[in-house]
């Protein structure tokens, strides 16, 4: 195993243990191009309890981060709502439809595409002192906590200033 995979191993293992309800979590072993973070827990408005989160990696990760994240194609709010930048078909970045020639992510009732954008990534050698899918998971935590409401479109998020809200 190269050290990219390692790296990703060693990630994966550190978000399921804080991210994941039943501490589980799956990832693309031969190319490390994705992560499923099993019983992602949800924030209180919305249809689940918890989903399943799945990343797409890009093939330079960790030094470039992942773009969007997805979920499960029924996720909603708890009134029937789609919550906000939750795109239901309507984008091409859909891993159903990746190239055949690709590891394809793990087969499941469908997937989602949700938009974030990290506008700043700063990984380090220790995935604890730097950028990684511990940030990603926490972006994604803060993401769904804030879709749920009525907000303005996301053009993008900062890792590096915690009082910027790049929500406004």
């Amino acid at each position: 195993m190269n050290k990219r995979l390692q790296r990703i191993a060693y990630e994966v293992a550190l978000a399921a243990a804080r991210y994941s309800r039943t501490k589980s979590a799956d990832y693309d072993d031969e190319e490390g191009s994705w992560v499923v973070i099993k019983d992602f827990p949800l924030p209180k408005g919305y249809n689940y309890q918890q989903t399943d989160v799945l990343i797409l990696l890009p093939p330079n990760y960790p030094q470039t981060p992942p773009d969007w994240f997805y979920v499960d194609d029924n996720l909603r709010l708890a009134n029937g709502h789609k919550p906000n930048h939750v795109f239901y078909g309507e984008t091409p970045h859909d891993p159903n439809r990746r190239d055949p020639r690709a590891d394809a992510p793990p087969a499941m009732k469908g997937w989602t595409a949700c938009c974030l954008h990290i506008r700043s990534w700063k990984p380090a050698a220790s995935p604890t002192e730097g950028h990684s899918l511990l940030s990603v998971c926490e972006l994604i935590r803060g993401a769904l906590e804030r879709w749920k409401k009525s907000r303005p479109l996301i053009i993008s998020l900062s890792l590096d200033d915690p009082d910027e809200d790049p929500f406004v």
